[in-house]
């Protein structure tokens, strides 16, 4: 995912979001992801997911069980 989204966004499937998200980002089970981009509000880890967050992060990261990995900021 490139550009900027206004909202939320839900990932259901592995991928990489360079860009702005508005919102939050909800990291579905299963899924691996990568976030380049900046995301305004928390990032939500499902249990069963990955994620790599190597840009900014407004909110909070959430775990709910899943595997988290921060090479960016986290500013929540």
């Amino acid at each position: 995912m490139r550009g900027m989204t206004a909202g939320s966004l839900e990932m259901t499937s592995d991928g990489t979001v360079r860009g702005m998200i508005g919102g939050d980002v909800l990291v579905a089970s299963g899924v691996h992801a990568t976030i380049k981009g900046m995301v305004a509000g928390d990032v939500i880890v499902e249990r069963g997911a990955s994620v790599r967050i190597t840009g900014m992060v407004s909110g909070r990261v959430v775990n709910l069980g899943g595997a988290v990995e921060v090479r960016g900021m986290v500013a929540g």
